[in-house]
């Protein structure tokens, strides 16, 4: 179906960024050959870095042209591995189109290239007292390319929402090389079909970006946090819905069960308080007026020593707020240095079903001998549920086992379907759920969705072998 990059595709993507910005070297490729998941890994067949939206289109024409597959790259922290090039190919890396191009502070818009640092924006747009409310907990290294192609939320989805309700313009080039640009610094636009929502969250397949208009808030003057934790998971939800329920909305609700936090208090070698607790709350509260930020984090606490909390910590100062985030912050690298991660899922359900949710998933994943660590964001029913095997007792699973994992997949992913679920909320298909899409979404909607793809894409260059079978 596709060609191999010979060295007159070489020379052609030379020509067009320049010697220092085509990689070939094998051991430099493999940095290239994955993302943050589990088992995926394929070697591209070279890594181009562009400079400009002109040299993308170049680009792809070319690859258009002679059949070579792109997969667009930014921080690669995507979980789902979205930025494994399956089809080898060409990696396109945005690492050097990482520019803030324009803060209109009058319009409250910023225009960005998509490989910029969310986490770098979030810092210079502070010195304009504004911020960009999704904030993925990877935000120190993912991109802002990579949070439109996969709709990134965060913890303060619940309050603020997620990228799509933020974006409102795209500079984007189409597979076969033309550059197209849609929307702008407008908050309303319905001149015809929406395409800006259908690009995010597209993974990449079907269109490039190469600019972005952002809409940002003000920044909140005030921000104080709470750690409150549980006897159980349970108790933690009720929480959160009564939280919601009584009108005191928070800017996130983030739930990590005891098992994580005990893992992330081993990691760390330091004390976290009540770490055999069965379930920690961290709820975060932001505002102009500190008088009525003071009245809501009380009403906050009390609703939650009522409801079970073991004890309300407040954390009023940006040192002690960090100190009560690096709990949750610190998950991913935790699990990564103690336990043997074989799948590491964001599964999504109502926000009552979470503890259920919870208990059927940790009875599947002990039938494959696994332990099934819960965190994420309670305010929106999006728990995060990564399967550690000790690496202590257990060496890197053989592949002969990867069969297994597979099944222990499928079960989590029917258990959260029949609670009301539904398989990714935030890391997308990508490669490795293409095998269970037909278990969310019914013939006909994959069917309408891979139109789509073909009339964006008529070559299938774009993220090949990623959503679809």
């Amino acid at each position: 179906m596709f060609n191999p990059v010979d060295d007159k595709i070489i020379s052609a993507l030379i020509k067009i960024v320049g010697t220092q910005r085509v990689i070939t070297d094998t051991d430099a490729l493999e940095n290239y050959s994955h993302d943050e998941t589990p088992f995926y890994k394929t070697m591209p067949e070279v890594v181009v870095k562009p400079v400009s939206t002109s040299q993308v289109a170049a680009i792809l024409e070319n690859a258009n042209r002679n059949l070579i597959p792109v997969t667009c790259r930014g921080g690669g922290t995507s979980l789902s591995a979205g930025a494994v090039p399956v089809h080898r190919g060409i990696v396109l890396l945005f690492e050097l189109m990482n520019h803030i191009k324009e803060v209109d502070r009058q319009n409250l818009m910023v225009t960005v290239e998509p490989g910029i640092i969310t986490g770098e924006l979030d810092k210079e747009l502070t010195k304009y007292g504004l911020f960009f409310p999704p904030d993925p907990v990877s935000m120190d290294s993912c991109t802002i390319g990579g949070n439109i192609a996969e709709c990134a939320g965060g913890p303060r989805a619940m309050k603020y929402g997620v990228t799509k309700h933020y974006v409102t313009g795209l500079e984007v080039v189409m597979s076969d090389g033309t550059v197209t640009k849609l929307g702008g610094k407008l908050i309303k636009n319905v001149t015809g079909y929406d395409l800006i929502d259908l690009i995010i969250g597209s993974e990449g397949t079907l269109a490039v970006v190469t600019e972005a208009t952002l809409r940002v808030l003000p920044k909140p003057k005030e921000i104080v946090d709470l750690l409150m934790p549980f006897q159980n998971i349970a108790e933690a939800s009720r929480f959160s819905i009564a939280v919601v329920n009584d009108g005191l909305m928070p800017a996130a609700i983030e739930l990590m069960e005891g098992e994580v936090v005990r893992t992330v208090e081993k990691y760390l070698n330091k004390k976290v308080p009540y770490a055999d607790a069965g379930g920690h709350v961290i709820v975060e509260i932001d505002g102009n007026d500190r008088d009525l930020i003071r009245k809501n984090y009380d009403q906050i606490g009390e609703l939650a020593l009522k409801m079970g909390a073991l004890d309300v910590i407040v954390a009023e100062s940006a040192k002690d707020r960090e100190k009560i985030w690096e709990i949750r912050k610190k998950v991913g690298e935790a699990m990564k240095a103690l336990t043997r991660i074989v799948a590491r899922e964001d599964l999504v359900v109502p926000k009552d079903r979470i503890p259920e949710l919870i208990a059927a998933l940790k009875t599947c994943v002990g039938k494959y001998h696994g332990t099934l660590y819960a965190f994420g964001h309670l305010g929106d029913g999006n728990i995060h549920t990564d399967v550690g095997i000790d690496v202590g007792a257990v060496h890197e699973p053989p592949l002969q086992e990867l069969p297994e994992i597979r099944q222990m997949r499928k079960e989590m992913y029917e258990i959260t379907i029949s609670v009301g679920g539904t398989i990714t909320a935030e890391h997308g298909i990508g490669l490795s759920k293409i095998d269970f899409l037909s278990l969310a979404l019914d013939k006909s909607t994959i069917d309408k969705m891979f139109k789509i793809k073909k009339i964006f894409d008529p070559n299938n260059i774009l993220n090949p072998g990623k959503i679809f079978p």
